[in-house]
């Protein structure tokens, strides 16, 4: 018989290879120097925009370095942030449909210093990424684009995205992997030195890989180039570039069996597709420039500025039940809708930080202006004119169709509406801070100002009423930030906070015009902060948003305003050097997130919608220092969620859920093999579906197996 290695898939090909190098390891014995702290993160600049130590920030910021997304061997921005106290999970079939929440309410991301436009937070690639940075709470409002169109507020925190820069040294890593359900994924990433001044780096990804869900599957494409220019100690301006294109088709979930179910209807199955044939592909496309100027001006004085332009373009065809999220039961009607949306944001931030002395003071004052201008062209189409009211009418011509016998009405293209009918919404923004951190022997203070003045309008066609809604805005808003840390001893502090932020609800569409959503946050914790490899913030917090936007439980795709909701509790986000081969994660949530105060009284006391009010993540490292199995490392990992409201109106909930990773590695010289399992005992669960803000349910996602192997030259 004739063995042809060429026909090896790449998870057989990864397997011989990691069985022949550990053949090989037995002769040879290595040693391998530890960290000194796997995890510690670098010196991040995302919670003040200067170089204040994390230990001094009268908030809690929790930082994920490169080290943990490789250990684990994340595959999604979700994966990574499981690590972190108070952020939800996404499933990747809703990644079109929803972005992260910390500590209950809406969060912004921002890469390199830059809210991205888009809502499509979860479909970043990691191949690029060195650190992430998790400022909990309103206060990561400093950044301006937070009030661009096109992305999350800050209400809930910023999560921050610093990418890999070009470096002085070269270096050169290109990987492949593999896994069940069809996992394919190749990436590298080159960095080159040109000369003394400049520096060359360039990464990317393709990865593909289909699900549980019939049918259902996902295509990424990444590629990052930056160029770095140092001539001094003095000066570096870096230049980045961002091409990312995600495909997949749209997943609405599955319909629940009763009003107050919370699992799907009898005769769907797990792998059940509700859709279409002929369904085209929904795509992602986003494109971004970023140009950063540091130059150190003399001995006191900083200059940072930043110009960038993003592009984010959704083209999204989708069927689903309709009322969508009370529509229960196997059959139903069948519609069909196309959303497309296209962003475009230009970006630019000056801002000074200098270090004086005053008396037994030592200042850092900054102070800057960013200006954010969006624009947002959208439209949402229905399969034909429906004569009731809607706007649309059923696929399959108002026959019920009954989704348990694998049948599918077919796709018809929904008409592209002229120009003059579609959403038009523009934002500029204008924003002027000015932070002072003072220390004061074992205290360091912190006070800032943000004035933020918006100018915009929104223009929609309403599909019910048949009229135009036009809605100018302008506004201008003080938001203050303070705070204080006192330094009990050199490896433990206290630290109390307050914050607000205000926020136009650009992008959402009302039949009412909006008021200004606020939002302020009261936070008290301890630092512990290298005391025997020991590094962890306890937090108690209380934010209080009004004026939310949700989604309107009677009119699809548009949204109504509350109240006051309300999100408060304590937060533990632990990391622990317990030797140099051991390193442990721990991170604890329990909170209370409800409606406090609303007009409609039958709104007060439901909870957040997909909120949990407790979650515990634990995971730990051991890596082989010595012997024959130098190079060898494993983890462990779980992570558990309580109950999730699964719509706005709490009427039904999803059960409780615990769930296993884990992950080995083996380093050889300039080779290292991996593999990682994802829902180590195969759970099955079902989870809220975000799509039209919930209603229907998702199975959670089942065990995955995905085999590496990488190599650096």
């Amino acid at each position: 018989m004739t063995f042809h290695i060429s026909r090896l898939s790449p998870v057989a090909l990864a397997t011989l290879a990691f069985c022949n190098t550990l053949v090989q390891a037995q002769t040879q014995t290595i040693e391998i120097t530890a960290d000194k702290e796997r995890y510690a993160p670098a010196l991040t600049q995302a919670a003040t925009r200067s170089s204040v130590p994390v230990e001094q920030v009268p908030q809690s910021v929790v930082s994920i370095p490169r080290s943990i997304i490789e250990d684990q061997a994340s595959k999604t921005v979700s994966d990574v942030l499981r690590n972190v106290s108070n952020v939800n999970e996404i499933d990747p079939r809703d990644s079109n449909n929803v972005g992260f929440k910390i500590r209950g309410f809406n969060a912004a991301m921002v890469v390199d210093g830059v809210s991205v436009p888009g809502w499509f937070q979860n479909q970043e690639s990691l191949v690029g990424v060195e650190q992430m940075d998790v400022i909990k709470g309103p206060a990561g409002g400093l950044y301006g684009s937070g009030q661009a169109i096109g992305n999350y507020s800050t209400v809930g925190g910023t999560i921050a995205v610093t990418t890999k820069d070009p470096e002085a040294k070269a270096y050169r890593e290109v990987g492949v992997k593999g896994g069940n359900y069809g996992r394919r994924n190749a990436h590298f990433d080159f960095n080159q030195p040109l000369s003394e001044a400049w520096a060359l780096r360039i990464n990317g990804e393709t990865d593909r890989s289909d699900s549980e869900t019939q049918g259902v599957f996902f295509r990424k494409t990444a590629l990052n180039p930056s160029l770095a220019w140092s001539p001094d100690a003095k000066t570096k301006v870096v230049i980045k570039a961002r091409m990312l294109d995600n495909s997949t088709v749209d997943y609405s979930g599955l319909p629940r069996a009763s009003a107050s179910a919370n699992e799907p209807a009898a005769g769907l199955s797990r792998s059940t597709f509700v859709t279409a044939t002929g369904l085209p592909d929904t795509t992602q496309k986003s494109r971004g420039l970023n140009v950063q100027w540091t130059q150190v001006l003399n001995d006191d004085w900083t200059l940072k500025a930043l110009a960038a332009h993003s592009t984010a373009e959704v083209d999204q065809r989708g069927v689903f039940p309709f009322p969508y999220g009370s529509s229960v039961g196997s059959t139903m009607s069948l519609y069909g809708l196309r959303m497309w949306d296209k962003l475009q944001s230009d970006t630019y931030q000056v801002n000074l930080n200098t270090v004086f002395e005053s008396g037994v003071a030592k200042h850092q004052l900054g102070f800057g202006l960013d200006f954010d201008r969006t624009r947002d062209d959208a439209f949402m189409a229905y399969a034909d004119p429906f004569p009731f009211g809607y706007g649309f009418s059923p696929l399959d011509g108002f026959t019920p169709t009954n989704l348990s016998s694998n049948l599918s009405p077919a796709w018809s293209e929904p008409p592209v509406p002229a120009a003059s009918n579609r959403q038009k919404n523009r934002s500029n923004s204008t924003v002027a801070f000015l932070q002072d951190q003072i220390q004061i022997g074992n205290w360091h203070l912190h006070g800032s100002l943000r004035h933020t003045r918006t100018t915009g309008y929104d223009y929609y066609v309403d599909p019910v009423m048949m009229i135009d809604i036009n809605t100018p805005r302008s506004n201008s808003k003080v938001t203050p930030r303070f705070g204080a840390v006192f330094d009990a001893t050199d490896s433990l502090s206290f630290f109390g906070g307050y914050s607000e932020m205000a926020r136009m609800p650009f992008g959402s569409k009302f039949r009412v015009a909006p008021k200004m959503e606020e939002a302020e946050q009261k936070e008290l914790g301890l630092r512990i902060k290298g005391w025997n490899g020991l590094s962890a913030t306890v937090a108690l917090f209380d934010i209080q948003r009004k004026n939310a936007a949700l989604a309107d439980p009677v009119n699809p795709g548009f949204s109504v305003q509350t109240g006051v909701q309300q999100a408060k509790g304590l937060d533990l986000d632990l990391r622990w050097q317990v030797s140099p081969s051991l390193a442990w994660i721990a991170a604890y949530t329990n909170q209370t997130a409800e409606i406090t105060q609303d007009t409609n009284a039958a709104w007060v006391g439901k909870r957040l919608f997909n909120v949990p009010e407790q979650t515990l993540r634990v995971a730990a490292r051991y890596d082989v220092r010595q012997g024959d199995l130098t190079g060898l490392g494993l983890g462990l990992g779980a992570s558990h969620r309580s109950s999730l409201a699964g719509d706005t109106t709490n009427t039904f909930f999803t059960p409780a859920v615990t769930l296993v990773d884990a992950q080995a590695s083996y380093k050889r010289g300039d080779m290292k093999y991996s593999a990682s399992v994802s829902n180590l005992l195969n759970k099955q669960y079902y989870a809220p579906m975000a799509y039209f803000g919930g209603g229907q349910v998702a199975p959670g996602l089942p065990r995955t197996l995905v085999l590496g192997v990488t190599t650096q030259f």
